[in-house]
């Protein structure tokens, strides 16, 4: 098992990735191409909207498989706030 320090970046293994982030936070993702954009509001995943291709979150569970995601994404950047 890895963490990752406040800011930390890392490379995704092979295949799926399952983050658990426990306790009294929030955890959203972004999709984005190369150029850091998002392509519309379909590339956020968050309490209210829990998936998008390739990137699923479950409660305090946060899933990125990167073979399934759009076409042009080139990064998922886990975002982690208090609740």
């Amino acid at each position: 098992m890895s963490e990752l320090v406040p800011g930390g970046n890392t490379p995704l293994p092979g295949g799926a990735l399952t983050l658990r982030v426990p306790g009294p936070f929030d955890v959203s993702a972004l999709v984005t191409d190369a150029d850091g954009q998002v392509r519309g509001d379909g590339d956020f995943v968050f309490y209210n909207q829990t998936s998008a291709p390739g990137v699923r979150l479950d409660g305090d569970r946060l899933t990125v498989d990167p073979a399934r995601l759009r076409p042009g994404a080139d990064r998922v950047t886990v975002v982690v706030s208090p609740a």
